[in-house]
């Protein structure tokens, strides 16, 4: 019997009986071509995606600017009203944006004290739009019902203050934060400036609005109100579209998994 001894240098691969002298020569890698391709897919997507936005956010202002030039055509006793159409499409907005919420709330996991908040925030304003319908009851009726969603909300909130916090400090990196300010900031700030009948005096030259200076005040009032509003619920599209892609992300990688 004999006994064969052997010496390897140090670094050298020992090679299996049948093998051939690399594995990495049987599996080549993936060129730069290939590899650049899935990259490429996702940079269009992105595109696509991002003017599907701007045709979609077109054309809820097209709608607006639509309704308000329709309400101005009306009856004289009708013309940005209580009971007109640019009302009711504020109402139609801000109902739209609380079942998009509702919707969010069942898909997320994790984002329900955010949208809890922003819902019972948006129903809240909601509600106090309806305050010449509910005055029928009483003068100031939609306060108690205001102020009931608006504890309701809190306590609901409270028991997710510590999810809440995380929520905030994701939400305010996300696009819908920055639609949400813009639409805050017309709503509460600009429409209100703006309608404030003392600027309309000064552009008029009068001391008192007489019935046409008055509808155009508040055309301009209530139309940059109703622009708010619009970009309230887009918004909420824009918030709908994060939480939906992230969980879709999500389960791509469970399954990765």
């Amino acid at each position: 019997m004999f006994f064969t001894t052997t010496f390897f240098k140090p670094g050298q691969k020992i090679k299996a009986p049948g093998t051939s002298a690399s594995v990495k020569e049987n599996e080549p890698d993936k060129t730069k071509e290939q590899r650049a391709v899935p990259q490429k897919s996702q940079g269009a997507k992105t595109v696509v995606l991002a003017v599907a936005r701007i045709l979609i956010y077109g054309i809820l202002i097209v709608l607006s600017t639509r309704i308000i030039a329709s309400d101005a055509g009306t009856d004289t006793t009708m013309k940005f009203s209580e009971v007109s159409k640019t009302e009711w499409s504020q109402t139609f907005y801000l109902l739209s944006a609380v079942v998009v919420l509702i919707f969010v709330f069942f898909l997320s996991q994790g984002y329900e004290a955010i949208t809890l908040l922003m819902g019972g925030g948006i129903l809240t304003m909601m509600i106090r739009e309806q305050d010449y319908y509910l005055d029928n009851i009483y003068h100031g009726a939609w306060f108690p019902f205001a102020l009931a969603v608006t504890v309701i909300t809190l306590l609901l909130v409270f028991k997710r203050r510590k999810q809440l916090w995380e929520n905030i400090q994701e939400y305010v990196k996300t696009p819908s934060f920055g639609i949400l300010t813009i639409a805050a900031m017309e709503i509460f700030v600009f429409s209100r400036l703006f309608g404030k009948k003392t600027v309309w005096m000064a552009m008029f030259n009068v001391n008192q609005l007489d019935t046409v200076q008055r509808w155009v005040k508040n055309a301009a009032e209530e139309g940059s109100e109703l622009f708010g509003y619009t970009m309230l619920f887009a918004a909420m599209l824009e918030f709908a579209y994060y939480i939906y892609s992230k969980k879709k992300s999500n389960n791509q990688l469970i399954n990765e998994i």
